[in-house]
């Protein structure tokens, strides 16, 4: 018999194991075999049977990792959808549920968004004082450095929608506020689908009014598309490993000047080849001062953050 053929025996006869124990109501030994068998082969099946176990056992965060690794299967139908609302909700991860919900058949939404404003009206009820605490981290943002900013970001996803709103319109204006947290908190109201106008202040620090709901992701953003095409034709030169390293320095850089990428280029091909003669030390291309400028001031600006 091949290693192949033992491994599917196994897997076969473990989640067999598994379904019978569930049946017989032994949950520590369902969630063994289901556990040793997701080691083996990770199949949706098994997935969401380890999933269903570990609500059983009031495992939540637990079930929610597993869940969130095959997240698209728990997105195809409403019985499923609703399983991983409850389960996040139960998390209170308000704006994740939030901003699935927006992407479901328009037909599902309303009863999947009636859902999600109960869990938040009870955890309101329940905590109002950790919604206070948190909201109030979120709106002085800026009064830790970018390490704390993060943390306070990562808490603040477990704000309901509206108070997460709230502090998002005022720390968009604050002018102490880091960049790249900014850029943070507009592209989650993105993700919220808001269709209200919000006041945002860019990386040339001017006020400008964005609608977060009309703005695009920065890799459907057609000025970052077209950089990432012309770096790939550099793959020949550079190998592909130093390609992606670059990809995501660029992400990076552009993030920063997101949701306007024109501010900081004018023409992705001299941007692109500017940015790898400075890297590489080969000769500069001709471009615009105010392009480089722009290239230099965001290389300066990512060094002082990764310091």
């Amino acid at each position: 018999m091949s290693a192949e053929f033992n491994q599917e025996l196994s897997y076969n006869t473990l989640v067999a194991k598994a379904k019978e124990a569930i049946n017989n109501n032994m949950l520590d030994q369902a969630l063994d075999s289901l556990i040793a068998a997701y080691q083996i082969e990770q199949t949706i099946v098994v997935n969401h049977l380890l999933v269903t176990v570990l609500i059983a056992q009031n495992q939540y965060q637990e079930a929610q990792m597993y869940a969130d690794e095959c997240l698209d299967s728990y997105l195809n139908d409403q019985q499923n959808v609703q399983m991983y609302l409850n389960l996040i909700l139960h998390n209170h991860y308000f704006l994740n549920a939030w901003e699935i919900v927006a992407e479901l058949p328009k037909n599902w939404q309303d009863s999947f968004f009636s859902t999600i404003k109960k869990a938040e009206n009870n955890y309101r009820n329940a905590q109002a004082q950790t919604i206070k605490t948190v909201a109030r981290h979120f709106y002085h943002l800026s009064d830790g450095n970018l390490a704390d900013q993060q943390k306070r970001l990562m808490a603040a996803n477990k704000l309901p929608r509206d108070e997460y709103v709230v502090g998002a319109k005022f720390i968009l204006q604050d002018p102490f506020l880091t960049q790249m947290s900014r850029v943070s908190v507009l592209d989650q109201l993105r993700r919220l689908h808001v269709t209200e106008s919000v006041q945002f202040i860019n990386l040339a620090t001017e006020l400008v009014t964005v609608v977060p709901a009309e703005l695009r992701d920065i890799f459907s953003d057609k000025v970052y598309q077209k950089v990432i095409s012309v770096l790939k034709g550099y793959e020949k030169k550079l190998g592909s490993d130093m390609i992606h390293g670059l990809s995501e320095q660029i992400q990076l850089l552009l993030m920063l000047a997101y949701p306007d990428l024109t501010l900081v280029i004018e023409d992705a091909t001299s941007w692109v080849e500017g940015l790898i003669a400075e890297t590489f030390s080969f000769q500069l291309p001709i471009e615009s001062e105010n392009q480089i400028f722009w290239r230099q001031k965001l290389q300066n600006y990512l060094i002082n953050i990764l310091n």
